[in-house]
């Protein structure tokens, strides 16, 4: 299970998802309008019934814009702070439609298998970047089509660091251009001046 905010962090786990392949139609008219829900925690299958009240985007879920059809290009970054090893990456994909939202495909993957080699491990300290593609179940026809994702775990320390790289290099910019305004200013304001007293370049 994902830790909570007030423990310290081990990273933040930024996760692009590009695109869905091959999804159930779910609308006799018109196409689908998918969006894909990515959580940390497992998630319910049950479609629910919508209310005044949806979940809100939190530490440990989060879901993309709707796009339309059976094979919806996202490409869409949504980034999570992980603060201890995560075992599991949960994905769904929905149709939103009125009243009740249709699930398309549902799907796991196993960050720390066997097979995985230890490539997806969030409890070392250590950068890494890879596609995955996850393949999706549909209740009603069994296969729900595929999902896939970039994942890119950034390490606390590594974020430290780009951090103070960033702010060092902001600061660093703002000092110039104040620098560049300011003796931008003092030159006017001396053409101005010597304008008023009628002395020349």
């Amino acid at each position: 299970m994902a830790g909570s905010s007030s423990q310290r962090l081990k990273g933040i786990l930024s996760i692009t998802v590009l695109k869905a392949n091959d999804l159930i139609k779910s609308d006799f008219i018109g196409d689908n309008d998918c969006y894909a829900v990515i959580s940390l925690e497992p998630l319910a299958n049950e479609s629910k019934v919508k209310t005044g009240n949806q979940p809100k985007q939190t530490e440990t879920r989060q879901k993309t814009q709707i796009r339309d059809g059976c094979n919806p290009i996202f490409n869409e970054k949504l980034l999570f702070p992980v603060a201890e090893g995560l075992e599991a990456l949960y994905v769904q994909v929905w149709d939103s439609d009125i009243g009740k939202d249709d699930l398309l495909g549902y799907g796991t993957l196993s960050l720390l298998g066997a097979g995985q080699g230890g490539q997806f491990n969030t409890s070392l300290n250590k950068e890494w970047l890879h596609t995955v593609t996850i393949s999706m179940d549909n209740e009603k026809r069994g296969n729900g089509g595929t999902l896939e994702l970039v994942l890119h775990f950034i390490p606390e320390s590594l974020a430290a660091y780009m951090s103070k790289k960033f702010n060092a290099a902001q600061a660093d910019l703002k000092k110039k251009l104040t620098d560049q305004i300011v003796s931008k200013m003092t030159d006017v304001a001396a053409d101005q001046i010597r304008g008023y007293v009628g002395i020349s370049n």
